[in-house]
């Protein structure tokens, strides 16, 4: 039986918590310095620079300084089961989208976001530069392809932006904007730092969008977790942001290290370009940085978790911050170590 992702996280949100092997149960290292088990990541994609902060975590050891025996990262991609599901069932944290986890806590799933990544969600209409979308009422009239991932994000955006729907054609593509290159559709909802640059490293010119320069104040790239891991497993909460703010500090301060790291490990046998998996991080690094000289990676303020909450209320659930929200930990984490903040080239 096939299952829809939407009926797959009802059918997973009753679903009894799956701790073992997800860190809840203290493993000692061989060395005896390991406070917690493995820690298992359920990433949004594939094992592209989107993730770049949790491989160098890994990589440089900064999961088991923070306690961890080791770091499990789990590939997202089309195929892939819903993350809110693997987070209930089997992860102990996971990467998504506001409105995503969003309908999921609607509908009852014990999910909180503690911290995002990306100050700016990086969620982008894309089109051929000879028939350009650059504003949402250049949407009225197009067809949009629009992978099944994030369908609602788009049907979100479109409600928070007022638009009337019926005016703009929606067909599901999965994962690839190529058909937009043949004129097989006008535009395609994807991602600012990956398909529109391996786009242009094609030869192909691409106008962007940015959703979030048009009205949609969504952050992106947001952790999740479940509120009896927030419960009853803070001090692992805590280890697990504080390893991914000191991958991502590095991430910021060498995107060619971060560019190696997954060209010639993490993502080896997806054969990315190298030369556009280093613009791709690039592109993520300008989504992270808030203008700041120093800045709390991976914090938001209340002010950020109440308008990201409005805007996916637009889209007819009724949340509020508190239900969506937990940002005790990365406030906790920031406020026992300042000197975790970042130093940031803008």
């Amino acid at each position: 039986m096939t299952f829809s992702r939407r009926r797959f996280l009802l059918a997973t949100a009753a679903t009894p918590l799956l701790l073992a092997g997800c860190g809840s149960e203290e493993t000692p290292a061989a060395g005896g310095g390991a406070r917690f088990g493995t820690v298992s990541q359920r990433l949004a994609w594939i094992k592209n620079t989107q993730f770049a902060g949790s491989y160098v975590a890994d990589k440089k050891g900064y999961y088991r300084a923070e306690g961890f025996s080791g770091a499990d990262l789990v590939a997202g991609g089309p195929t892939a089961p819903p993350i809110e599901s693997d987070v209930l069932g089997r992860t102990f944290a996971g990467v998504s989208q506001v409105p995503i986890v969003g309908s999921a806590v609607a509908k009852g799933a014990p999910l909180k976001i503690i911290g995002a990544v990306y100050t700016r969600y990086a969620g982008c209409v894309m089109s051929m530069t000879d028939k350009p979308i650059k504003t949402p009422e250049d949407l009225y009239g197009k067809t949009i392809g629009c992978a099944s991932s994030s369908e609602p994000v788009w049907r979100t955006f479109l409600a928070a932006s007022g638009l009337d729907q019926s005016r703009i054609k929606t067909v599901p593509v999965q994962g690839n904007p190529i058909g937009m290159t043949k004129g097989e559709i006008d535009g395609y909802l994807g991602f600012i730092n990956s398909q529109v640059i391996d786009l242009r490293h094609l030869g192909h010119d691409i106008t962007t969008m940015l959703l979030a320069d048009v009205g949609f104040p969504l952050v992106g790239q947001t952790y999740i977790t479940t509120q009896e891991h927030l419960d009853n497993d803070r001090d692992q909460v805590k280890a697990f942001l504080r390893a991914e703010i000191k991958g991502w500090r590095d991430v910021l301060a060498d995107p060619q290290y971060a560019t190696d790291l997954t060209v010639d490990e993490y993502g080896k046998d997806l054969k990315l370009d190298p030369a556009a998996t280093l613009d791709c991080c690039k592109a993520g690094n300008e989504l992270i940085r808030d203008g700041q000289p120093t800045q709390q990676l991976i914090a938001l303020t209340d002010q950020q978790a109440e308008d990201n909450v409005k805007a996916i209320n637009a889209g007819g659930l009724k949340l509020t911050a508190d239900q969506l929200f937990d940002l005790g930990p990365i406030r906790e984490v920031y406020q026992e170590d300042p000197g975790l903040a970042a130093t940031v080239k803008n």
